[in-house]
């Protein structure tokens, strides 16, 4: 018995429905997504190749063989990064050759995350020719694996980037963070979120102040901002390049350690490297006028030896692009008021609720030390300039 659903609105009969066939648009999802990788321009092929036919049935799915397979880690040879561009990177060897290595696509996935400053690599043969560095594809080596680091700092990645984050050095033993105390001015939420990021990563923070020659009477017209921060850094050495103040002492907090650079752009840190690396012939640069802010010189991290005549343990320095901001990943608000630096005497968390964020919460013992005058009122607007970022 036929009822009215049987017809449509014009009185016909109601076609079965036909099996429709999935679209290439369907079948995309199937695939992995690879082409990030390959618009970030750090691969130069698909780690996974796939084929359909035109009817979408029987799948032809290719996938590369690891390299270490066709190369052997036996065959392989150890060397450290000592800069990273952005298909390849300079590795030196234990005889102090340095090569061009490349990135291929077959190891992205073993990797994990590509190659930084002060990483220990194993490089395997590719190519039987000598590096002529005329493309990704000419080089004699590529990175085969990145060996386990002990240490190293983050920031996050470009938003179009595929990787979030960007490892800036690796293997280090202490953050160097420079800072100038005018042209441009201490910024203090900056230098807020380096010292968190040493803190979760377990590094000494060293804070060098430079310019300190543009100070009439040195150390005693440092603004209060600066007098807090100091408070709660592990070691602050206020230098200058040009008169020679503090470089001694700076000189025998680097020898024998890996150290980290980074810092503002134009506080004067390429100027400070060349000081204390004379053949790091770093480019220095100006403060702008119209903003007060630097020009960026240093365009990626770099790795310079200290000399021995002046650093008789030996040492490095990892010099770092000039950033003007760095974000703290995977932090929630809870564990930022815990753990923000100069809230808390001993790292012991006294509010009154174990999920005080410092806003509104009844009993906040960081509200209150801010009213008494023990936490200084700009170190808590640079916790909630961060807080409501996001980190």
């Amino acid at each position: 018995m036929r009822n009215d659903f049987d017809q449509d609105l014009d009185g016909e009969e109601e076609k079965p429905l036909r099996s429709v066939r999935p679209t290439r648009r369907d079948h995309r999802s199937r695939r992995i997504d690879v082409m990030k990788e390959l618009e970030s321009g750090v691969v130069d092929e698909r780690p996974i190749k796939e084929r359909y036919s035109r009817e979408f049935k029987k799948a032809k799915i290719k996938k590369v063989k690891n390299p270490i397979e066709n190369i052997g880690e036996e065959n392989c040879v150890e060397g450290l990064v000592m800069e990273v561009h952005r298909r390849t990177c300079e590795v030196r060897f234990d005889n102090c050759e340095v090569v061009t290595a490349m990135y291929r696509a077959t190891t992205s996935k073993t990797l994990g995350e590509f190659p930084a400053v002060g990483d220990r690599v194993l490089l395997g043969q590719v190519n039987d020719a000598e590096d002529e560095g005329d493309g990704v594809g000419s080089q004699k080596y590529c990175v085969v694996r990145v060996l386990p680091r002990k240490s190293e700092l983050k920031r996050p990645g470009p938003r179009d980037s595929f990787y979030k984050q960007q490892t800036l050095a690796a293997n280090i033993d202490q953050v160097v963070i420079v800072a100038s105390v005018t042209q441009p001015e201490f910024n203090y939420g900056f230098m807020d979120r380096f010292l968190l990021a040493a803190n979760l990563n377990d590094l000494p923070f060293v804070l060098v102040l430079t310019k300190m020659d543009l100070l009439p009477n040195g150390e005693a017209d440092l603004s209060e901002d600066i007098r807090d921060f100091m408070s709660i850094a592990d070691k602050v050495i206020p230098v200058s390049v040009r008169s020679g103040e503090g470089l001694e002492v700076l000189r025998a907090e680097l020898d024998g350690k890996s150290s980290v650079f980074s810092g503002q752009s134009g506080v004067g840190k390429s100027t400070l490297v060349n000081a204390l690396v004379p053949d790091a012939e770093l480019e220095t640069g100006e403060v702008r006028e119209r903003d007060g802010k630097g020009r960026h010189t240093t365009t990626s991290s770099s790795l310079f030896d200290l000399p021995l005549e002046d650093f008789p343990k030996g040492g490095i320095v990892i010099d770092t692009p000039g950033i003007r901001s760095i974000g703290l990943m995977d932090m929630d608000a809870e564990t930022l008021a815990k753990i923000f630096p100069g809230f808390f005497e001993g790292d012991l968390f006294t509010c009154k609720y174990s999920n005080c964020i410092h806003v509104k919460e009844p009993g906040c013992a960081v509200r209150a030390a801010v009213e008494e005058g023990k936490i200084s009122k700009a170190r808590f607007a640079s916790y909630i300039r961060i807080l409501n970022s996001g980190n």
